[in-house]
């Protein structure tokens, strides 16, 4: 049997689908995945040489897609310099569409597809690469669930009592369709305006945030747009607002605002309870969203695998010490064989720079070393848990002053 490992083209895009659609309805739910998807999989975005394929005697058996991201991130430190320049970006892949005929299982295709687009990461300088998915099967590959994402219940009795049993809004919301323009252009805003974030293409904008079966509504004051939310109902029926951003002038007027667009959502047909999510970069939204909220959990962000360990955790690193009044100090960290960096603040600085593995220091810090493989060090940097885990957090004050760094990631923006 003639077998071929190649990348797939635009000519190879209904079978590249169809293997899709055929092997998660085979293997989970029904699925189509330019409706799921169609900032991916809708026929004007698919692209040349992003998804890796296994075929045999000709015929498509097996799919790893591996899409183009990038991390941004600005913003000015709290002297009012800039600590993080508004063009750093970081380059990333996510995988998705992990693909094997039923038929063509157990022959290794997933392991070296994702090998092969792995190694392609290395070649083209990637830093970090994410997906979704059964933890155990891709922690081999080095991608592991961390970072942070606060997930607030609400329900009727948490808006009655913070809003008084008689509120009244005049509020209002409408769908936001791709025509809206100006709506979509206010909400591009709101996401650039973002400390850390996923780039957005402005003309792929309705395509994702229509991704995942979001709806996308316009909260109006009026004639004005002031916010905006994404609307989720889950496979199981449970209702979640996976991004809602509003106007900071409009909030400064009425600091209710978000209890009462919640309490807009809860009344809308049959929805009785809602989870709103928060990332740890949302500072402003945890705190409004806590001062009402039944409950709150704090999971995992994303599945991540990081491939230049310091170019990714430098711009958290000047998050991290702008955040809160830092902590002076450094420390080095080993991860495998051949990546070695120092976490560092100094000044009011943080950063994080590679450094060579003779490397001592000049400035009178200690050079003891962390050493720790590629998932602990996802886990070290990252996790909220990880002083559980790592004693030596607890007991050095800079490590414990510093971490976890606020990774997170936005749902919309998943693969």
């Amino acid at each position: 049997m003639e077998v071929k490992i190649e990348k797939a083209s635009i000519k190879d895009y209904d079978e590249v689908i169809d293997l899709g659609n055929y092997v998660f309805s085979h293997s989970h739910a029904p699925t189509d995945f330019p409706s799921i998807l169609p900032k991916l999989y809708k026929k004007e975005h698919f692209m040349d040489g992003i998804h890796y394929i296994v075929r045999e005697e000709g015929r498509i058996k097996s799919v790893v897609g591996a899409y183009p991201l990038e991390m941004e991130f600005s913003g000015k430190g709290s002297s009012g310099s800039n600590n993080i320049s508004p063009s750093l970006s970081l380059p990333g892949r996510g995988i998705g569409m992990v693909s094997v005929h039923p038929y063509s299982r157990s022959r290794g295709y997933m392991k070296e597809l994702m090998k092969t687009a792995l190694d392609d990461m290395k070649k083209d300088g990637i830093v970090f690469s994410c997906l979704s998915g059964q933890r155990q099967r891709y922690e081999y590959f080095g991608y592991n669930p961390t970072g942070s994402l606060y997930a607030f219940s609400f329900n009727r009795q948490n808006i009655m009592h913070s809003l008084g049993p008689d509120w009244k809004s005049k509020l209002s919301f409408r769908p936001v369709f791709k025509e809206d323009e100006k709506i979509l252009d206010m909400i591009q805003a709101f996401h650039q305006s973002k400390t850390g974030r996923i780039r957005r293409q402005r003309e792929k904008l309705f395509d994702i945030l229509s991704s995942w079966q979001s709806e996308i509504y316009a909260v109006m004051d009026g004639d004005n747009p002031i916010a905006y939310f994404l609307f989720i109902t889950g496979r199981t029926g449970e209702k979640q607002i996976s991004e809602i951003n509003i106007n900071k002038a409009s909030l400064l007027k009425n600091p209710s605002l978000y209890a009462e667009i919640i309490g807009l959502i809860l009344n809308m047909g049959t929805v009785k309870n809602i989870q709103v999510l928060a990332s740890p970069l949302e500072n402003e939204k945890i705190d409004q969203l806590s001062r009402f909220a039944e409950s709150y959990t704090i999971t995992p962000a994303y599945h991540f695998a990081v491939l230049d360990f310091a170019r990714f955790t430098d711009p958290f690193m000047k998050i991290a010490a702008r955040k809160k009044p830092a902590m002076e100090g450094s420390v080095i960290i080993q991860i495998g064989e051949e990546q070695k960096m120092r976490l560092k603040v100094s000044g009011g600085l943080g950063s994080c720079d590679a450094i060579s593995h003779d490397d001592l220091s000049h400035d009178g810090i200690t050079s003891n070393v962390i050493v720790l493989d590629r998932v602990e060090a996802l886990h070290f940097l990252f996790s909220p848990l990880a002083q559980y885990k790592f004693p030596v957090i607890s007991e050095n004050s800079f490590l414990k002053n510093l971490l976890p760094l606020p990774l997170s990631f936005e749902k919309t923006d998943g693969i």
